[in-house]
């Protein structure tokens, strides 16, 4: 019983060490960039040496990794936490808006995920772009897209992060009637309205119906 409590108490210490490294990293690489962290800074600040930062994540781009990893699952987190709107494309309406609070709201994670000099894709990062491929993906499946679906994911992103990107700097306010413009521009152009579906999806609908 001793032991196992020795052991759990090793393990609590050595993630509260993680905690504290990764806390400050990340807001060393948000003010900073990834490019550049410095490790002996980041251990001035952490508290920590060199050689507990490599024990823990190997090295300084898992690190890196692991940050911004961390900060696109609060994202995520942010999103599974609200009522999602059944309808595919008004879904897509809801998550633009959804996608600036965040950024307005945790600057220094939208920072981590998406204004280094180059976008890391890491795990976080590609999950986070499927969930969006897969939003699209859905509007597809229901006769409503007017492009493809690689197409309709990129103008989606492209769309939303340049609007929050500029609120984040001051440019525009949440409520900027450009920020509306632009959803309702994308959504105009991507989608098509509920009962006008894609002429291949309803003719194959009636070759089933004849069957």
């Amino acid at each position: 019983m001793a032991r196992a409590g020795a052991t759990r108490g090793r393990d609590a210490e050595s993630e509260a060490t993680r905690r504290i490294i990764l806390e400050h990293a990340a807001h060393l690489i948000a003010k900073g960039g990834a490019e550049r962290l410095s490790i002996r800074e980041l251990c001035s600040r952490a508290g920590v040496t060199a050689p507990t930062i490599y024990h823990h994540f190997g090295d300084k781009a898992a690190l890196v990794d692991r940050v911004v990893d961390d900060a696109f699952a609060e994202f995520d987190r942010a999103f599974a936490r609200r009522a999602v709107p059944a309808d595919p494309v008004e879904r897509l309406r809801w998550s633009c808006g959804r996608y600036v609070e965040f950024g307005l709201r945790h600057p220094e994670h939208y920072r981590l995920m998406f204004e280094g000099a180059t976008i890391r894709p890491t795990a976080g990062a590609l999950a986070s772009y499927d969930a969006l491929r897969r939003g699209i993906a859905a509007i597809d499946a229901a006769g409503r897209l007017r492009v493809g679906i690689e197409e309709g994911t990129a103008a989606a992103w492209a769309a939303v992060h340049g609007v929050t990107s500029l609120a984040i700097r001051g440019a525009l306010q949440q409520q900027a009637p450009a920020i509306a413009i632009m959803r309702e521009a994308l959504i105009a152009h991507i989608t098509r309205d509920a009962g006008r579906r894609a002429p291949r999806l309803a003719a194959a609908r009636t070759e089933r119906s004849r069957q």
